[in-house]
């Protein structure tokens, strides 16, 4: 079953910036950008002026006291003007339904990418901890069949080759289990990056190199420029601009037309017409307390956001420092001392010093350890995408 799993899997390597590129062209990712293209095209034609003229054509027929009947026909023409500023504030609030789909994107954009890279490096660690458990699996087999050679010749107790073939099964079990979360974190990152393929993905064996800039101190200051924030001062900015189009909408209007018709006699005439409507009543009082509350919880929502940023950032700036430690003392201090540790008692075991349950204790502490190691390392590469994600974020400007 391992070798199945390595062979279908290893024929599709993914390599870091390669999950990142395919993020940025998930099928959602791409829908929000047509739909912004849109949205924009739209939104920049929106006229001044927020009605249609009206044409009024009106025959008919008139008996004249001379007893005849003569043709009649009215044709009038009106157009209905705002004088509030409805026009205006249409064209406001589409631009700033526009800025919040920006924002949107970019909110979008950043999810993607942060999961792209999760998964990646997820399965990159497990990839990397199943290659080590399979060679672990051979090892055991191995050290298995040479205890059991050596109980033949009572060079070792009966203990010593059920404790070997107990550490070959734990090897085998340990190997499968990765096995299988290999696979479904693949198809995790098929499903994150949008494949459409039966094969579970696999990640090149190299880990990415992350640039990082010295952290500077407005990283925890430039707060606005995040994504998360930058929308909800946007959505913000949208929903003012509706209450100004509701509150516009019923405004001071005045109706302009001309009226001309001819009568039955031929007579020709014409007349001009205004008629003003005043916002006495009606001063959409209704549409206005449903923007203006959402406006509110949206001012809410940007605190909010801006106090996840900060917690973000801060916590970021912890996960880099504390995975490095961690690293630092894996790859320097445990790993190293464990491997030691498990040479000195092979040699012990073979010498006929140490049992096989010592052994098999040092080679699990040995396995564990190199697991932490590949975590670790997938943890600090994490932890730096992070941060050059947040500074980006900290200098790109509204």
């Amino acid at each position: 079953m391992i070798s199945w799993l390595l062979t279908v899997v290893v024929a599709q390597p993914l390599s870091f910036d390669d999950a990142l590129a395919l993020a940025e062209q998930t099928p959602v990712l791409e829908a929000a950008r047509r739909s912004l293209t849109r949205r924009r095209a739209l939104a920049e034609t929106v006229p001044s002026l927020t009605s249609n003229p009206s044409i009024l054509v009106q025959p008919g027929a008139r008996r004249l006291v001379t007893g005849g009947v003569g043709a009649e026909v009215y044709l009038g023409v009106t157009q209905d003007l705002n004088l509030a500023g409805f026009g205006a504030a249409r064209q406001d609030a589409a631009k700033a339904e526009v800025s919040v789909d920006v924002a949107q994107v970019v909110v979008l954009l950043r999810e993607v990418r942060r999961s792209a890279a999760e998964g990646w490096l997820s399965l990159w660690a497990t990839q990397q901890a199943l290659s080590a458990a399979t060679e672990e699996l051979r090892l055991a087999s191995e050290w298995a069949g040479r205890v059991t050679r050596a109980a033949t010749s009572g060079g070792v107790t009966r203990v010593d080759v059920a404790v070997a073939n107990v550490y070959h099964a734990e090897a085998h079990l340990a190997a499968l289990s990765l096995e299988g979360d290999a696979f479904m974190l693949g198809v995790a990152l098929n499903r994150v990056l949008a494949r459409a393929s039966s094969e579970p993905t696999r990640a090149s064996p190299t880990l990415p190199e992350i640039a990082v800039q010295p952290v500077a101190p407005q990283l925890l200051t430039t707060l606005d420029a995040s994504p998360a924030v930058t929308l909800a001062a946007a959505t913000i900015d949208a929903e003012r601009a509706r209450t100004q189009e509701a509150e516009r909408s019923r405004g001071l209007g005045l109706q302009v037309g001309a009226l001309g018709w001819r009568e039955g006699a031929g007579d020709l005439a014409a007349v001009a017409s205004l008629q003003v409507t005043l916002p006495l009543f009606e001063r959409a009082q209704r549409e206005r307390s449903a923007q203006e509350a959402s406006e509110v919880r949206a001012e809410g929502r940007k605190v909010a956001a801006a106090a996840d940023e900060l917690a973000t950032r801060v916590d970021t700036l912890h996960e880099l420092e504390h995975s490095a430690e961690v690293l630092a003392v894996l790859e320097h201090e445990l790993v190293p001392a464990t491997e030691e540790a498990v040479s000195g008692m092979l040699r012990r075991f073979e010498a006929g010093e140490a049992t096989a349950q010592e052994l098999a204790v040092a080679r699990r502490g040995l396995v564990a350890a190199r697991s932490r190691l590949l975590r670790a390392q997938a943890d600090v590469v994490l932890a730096r995408f992070k941060l050059a994600e947040l500074q980006r974020d900290a200098g790109r400007t509204r």
